[in-house]
């Protein structure tokens, strides 16, 4: 089947029990979650950055509507 290599010793995932396979599986799992959640983080964090940068820019556009009372759609 797979080869796993844990602590620079390498197993036959055959060799295995049920229940080391499942922790393996679930392992995986979680890796392939963290992968998925830290990309999800980088986009946030990028459309966070880039509308900051765009608001910033139309208030130094625009410093006369940037009145507390435009702040409310008013």
């Amino acid at each position: 089947m797979t080869n796993i290599i844990l602590d620079d010793k390498e197993y036959d995932s055959a060799d295995l029990t049920k229940e080391q396979n499942a922790t393996i599986n679930l392992l995986n799992l979680g890796s392939n979650s963290v992968t998925l959640l830290n990309h999800m983080l980088q986009c946030t964090q990028l459309v966070q950055n880039m509308k900051t940068a765009e608001l910033k820019k139309s208030l130094e556009d625009n410093p006369e509507d940037s009145s507390e009372d435009n702040l409310d759609g008013e």
